[in-house]
C-alpha cells in the first residue's frame, strides 16, 4: 500500500512489561494469583526464556491454573507442549505456540523456507556474503539471496542491523525462531 510504515515492535522489557504480563494474564487465569517473593525468580526466568514474546507470556502464565512458577519454568524445555491452552476465544494460530509457528511457517513461499532452514547454522548472525557461500545450491541461486532474506526481514524473522557502513543479519530470535506470521497479519 502507498505510503505504509512497518515498524518494529521489539519484544517486551524483561525488566517490566514481561513480568507484569504474566502476572495480569495468571491473575486471569486463577485469581488471586501474584508474584510473591517465592516465585519471583521463576516468573523473571519465564519471561527471560520466552525473550518477553506477549503470545509465549500470555500462553505460560495460562498454565497457573495447574502448574506454579516454578513447574511452568521447569516445563519450559518442551515449550511446544507445554505452551498450549491459551483463551479459547482467541484466533487457532494464537492459542498454541506451535499453531502460531506452523501458520507461520504456512505464510513463507518455498525459496523463503529453503532459506530459512538453511540460515540455521548460522549462530549470532551473519552477513550476505556469508550467507551466499552457505546457502547457495542448484535450488537456491547466489542472485536470489538477497531478495529473499529482505523478505524474511519483511515477514520479522530476521533482523538487519547496519553498524559502521556493514550491514549484519540475525534471527528475530537467535535460539528459536518463532512467530512469523504475527508482523503479517498486522499489516
Amino acid at each position: 500500500m502507498a505510503g505504509e510504515v512497518t515498524w518494529r515492535a521489539p519484544s517486551l522489557s524483561l525488566a517490566d512489561d514481561a513480568v507484569r504480563l504474566f502476572s495480569d494474564r495468571a491473575g486471569h487465569a486463577l485469581p488471586g494469583f501474584s508474584i510473591s517473593d517465592d516465585n519471583s525468580a521463576a516468573v523473571v526466568e519465564i519471561c527471560r526464556r520466552l525473550d518477553g514474546m506477549p503470545l509465549a507470556i500470555e500462553l505460560a502464565a495460562a498454565r497457573v491454573r495447574a502448574l506454579s512458577p516454578h513447574e511452568i519454568l521447569a516445563g519450559l524445555q518442551d515449550r511446544f507442549r507445554l505452551l498450549t491452552g491459551g483463551s479459547r476465544t482467541a484466533v487457532r494460530r494464537q492459542q498454541t505456540l506451535q499453531a502460531s509457528v506452523d501458520w507461520s511457517h504456512a505464510l513463507l513461499t518455498e525459496p523463503e523456507r529453503i532459506l530459512f532452514r538453511r540460515l540455521a547454522v548460522f549462530l549470532g548472525g551473519f552477513d550476505l556474503e556469508a550467507c551466499r557461500s552457505v546457502v547457495c545450491d542448484d535450488s537456491l541461486a547466489r542472485h536470489q539471496v538477497l531478495d529473499i532474506l529482505a523478505l524474511l526481514v519483511d515477514k520479522s524473522l530476521v533482523i538487519a542491523e547496519t553498524a559502521g557502513g556493514a550491514t549484519r543479519y540475525r534471527f528475530a530470535r537467535d535460539d528459536a525462531p518463532i512467530c512469523a506470521g504475527e508482523a503479517q497479519r498486522i499489516r
